[in-house]
């Protein structure tokens, strides 16, 4: 007979607070690189 595991015990990760921190940390980065870049283009493309 299988071992049988509480459904707690099963999960892989928790959620909360922490994934979400990091995950809306991350999007910000990501905006304000691909702002950067998007200003960095225009200047190239006006000739500075």
């Amino acid at each position: 007979m299988a071992k049988r595991i509480e459904a707690e015990d099963a999960k892989q990760g928790r959620q909360g607070y922490p994934v979400l921190a990091i995950l809306t940390v991350s999007l910000g980065l990501a905006a304000l690189v691909w702002l950067a870049v998007e200003v960095y283009g225009q200047l190239i493309a006006n000739g500075m």
